[in-house]
């Protein structure tokens, strides 16, 4: 027999690999009521999908977005895919762009196989002077 079960929310899976980065960016869309709004903003985190930012103008899950990168002149379209309040009437939105846009960004992602323990992380505990084939000075 089959007893009721609880609804669990499972995390969101990410599909490329983050990057903690601030980009400056001017974020554009309609306010509920359909009046339009522009604010300046900054990232918290970016991957080749979209971002993760903060806003305080009101945005809703579903909503569509622009945002234009302040050093580039660059423009994206995006959806916003989570949205959750933060302190002092700011929101942290997720977005996601229409198409994957990782060269929007401008930054170089580690590859899908990078971990902490990769020989080329500066997390690596592997230093020049354990490396067998290190020269010295």
């Amino acid at each position: 027999m089959f007893g009721v079960t609880k609804r669990i929310d499972l995390p969101l899976i990410r599909r490329t690999r983050r990057v903690l980065v601030r980009v400056r960016l001017c974020v554009s869309g309609h306010i509920n009521d359909g009046m339009p709004f522009e604010e300046e903003s900054f990232t918290i985190a970016v991957n080749a999908d979209g971002g993760l930012l903060q806003l305080r103008k009101p945005v809703r899950k579903g909503q569509r977005l622009s945002l234009l990168h302040a050093n580039t002149g660059q423009q994206a379209f995006c959806t916003v895919a989570q949205v959750e309040p933060i302190d002092d009437g700011l929101v942290s939105v997720r977005v996601q762009f229409i198409k994957p846009h990782p060269e929007f960004w401008h930054i170089a992602f580690p590859p899908d196989d990078w971990t902490r323990h990769h020989a080329d992380s500066k997390f690596s505990r592997r230093s020049h002077s354990q490396d067998p084939d290190a020269k010295g000075c």
